[in-house]
């Protein structure tokens, strides 16, 4: 049984957040960090990886890899084993939302999608497993698009909506259980971050979409940060194959 006094002490272990160069991603790999954590980021964006590194300081690692390529999430891997030996915390975050109107869709819009929110996702996880410690705790970012139907991109949604369904399965694996990992997802609504500035600007848009949302605002990608670092933590050693959604109360509106 966890020690109260312990449970949200990262202290000591090797954390690896990706799509950490900006939203969600950087808020969560700031607030393990604060956790006392050794922190991995991982992004495609060079100039925001190295902010994210000036925010956090001295004793992270930035790697600057695109989790559409197979190739570079093996590699990836390797280097985190080559250093670390292991991780404790897997954050999978890095996802994108670019796709056109479903009448304008084509099989390229289609794959820059899929390959980074659900292939990317996937086989981030896979290549990471032989280096996840017994004990180590896996946190996929959804959304919760994946689980409401409303106006929007039903791609993105459907993509989420694997991830959901991913994860309720994955969490109770009988192979991960056997080693005691842990695979939860947090989904988010709608947060205030580089990816939803051009709704957020928009003020039609922004209110239309308090107005779907029962505690009446956007979020923060700072509350979904602590979601997050929960589940990553001991407080969270009972919990697997579970949904935290961070959304205001829109899932169940």
């Amino acid at each position: 049984m966890t020690n109260p006094d312990q449970s949200s002490d990262l202290s000591g272990r090797i954390a690896l957040v990706t799509g950490a160069s900006s939203g969600i991603g950087r808020a969560t790999a700031a607030r393990i960090a604060r956790s006392g954590a050794q922190l991995i980021v991982a992004g495609r964006d060079a100039p925001r990886l190295d902010a994210v590194m000036r925010e956090i300081g001295a004793g992270a690692e930035a790697e600057l890899v695109d989790l559409a390529e197979a190739r570079e999430i093996a590699s990836l891997m390797q280097r985190v084993a080559a250093r670390h030996g292991r991780l404790d915390i897997l954050v999978i975050n890095a996802g994108v939302s670019n796709a056109p109107e479903i009448g304008e869709l084509t099989p390229a819009s289609y794959d820059r999608l899929m390959d980074v929110n659900v292939r990317g996702s996937v086989f981030t996880f896979v290549e990471a497993l032989p280096l996840l410690a017994d004990g180590a705790s896996v946190v996929f970012v959804g959304s919760v698009a994946g689980r409401k139907g409303q106006p929007g991109d039903p791609l993105y949604a459907g993509s989420k909506g694997f991830i959901r369904a991913f994860v309720r399965n994955a969490g109770t694996s009988r192979e991960l259980m056997a080693r005691r990992i842990r695979v939860n997802v947090v989904s988010p609504g709608p947060i205030e971050t580089p990816l939803t500035e051009r709704a957020t600007a928009d003020v039609a848009i922004r209110r239309y979409v308090e107005g779907l949302i029962p505690m009446g605002r956007w979020g923060g990608a700072e509350e979904v940060a602590e979601a997050i670092r929960f589940l990553a933590s001991p407080a969270a050693g009972f919990t697997t194959g579970a949904e935290l959604t961070v959304d205001g109360g829109m899932a169940h509106a």
